[in-house]
């Protein structure tokens, strides 16, 4: 039997100042509505809720920030670095997705530099490029799995073949008229 990442085992968090066109594009999308999706219009409110999920390598967790985030009690615009370098600390296996409406190379850079998967343009194509992140993502997941699996067979074969050359020996020396023709 396979170890395969199940839809149900996939969350989908959303950061967005702007929630209500995070939901239409959702809404749209039968693909990204097959997972676990929450959206959260403020950051500080992920990142409780957040704090508060233990992690699993059962669980995949997959955050689209956008590049735009809310403004805190101060007046001061939410950096979506900090935002990710929290993310990172809480849960280094959390994949991180910045999104924009527009190309902040300083912004990307940075982000990449704190391990962001990857940067996406807000455009027509933003429904299909989330679903192929998402579909990425999960299949190098699949990948990592099959591959421990593989690892664990092969080690659970050496190990029989080193017991059996054991039992053999000892046997040889216990008994060496089991091995004249």
């Amino acid at each position: 039997m396979k170890k395969r990442i199940r839809k149900d085992n996939v969350y989908i968090y959303f950061i967005d100042n702007d929630d209500s066109s995070i939901s239409e594009v959702i809404s749209k999308s039968d693909e990204l509505n097959s997972f676990n999706v929450q959206i959260y219009s403020r950051s500080i409110d992920f990142l409780i809720d957040f704090t508060n999920i233990k992690p699993s390598k059962k669980l995949v967790n997959i955050v689209f920030i956008s590049n735009h985030l809310e403004i805190d009690e101060g007046g001061n615009s939410i950096e979506v670095i900090d935002v990710l370098k929290k993310i990172k600390s809480k849960n280094p296996n959390t994949e991180v997705i910045i999104y924009s409406d527009s190309d902040d190379i300083d912004t990307v850079s940075l982000a990449f530099h704190h391990g962001v998967y990857t940067a996406i343009k807000k455009n027509e194509n933003f429904t299909l490029r989330l679903e192929n992140n998402i579909k990425g993502i999960i299949s190098q997941k699949n990948f990592v799995l099959k591959k421990q699996s593989s690892i664990l067979i092969t080690e659970l074969f050496i190990i029989f073949i080193a017991i059996t050359i054991v039992l053999i020996t000892v046997l040889y020396f216990l008994f060496p008229e089991w091995f004249v023709i």
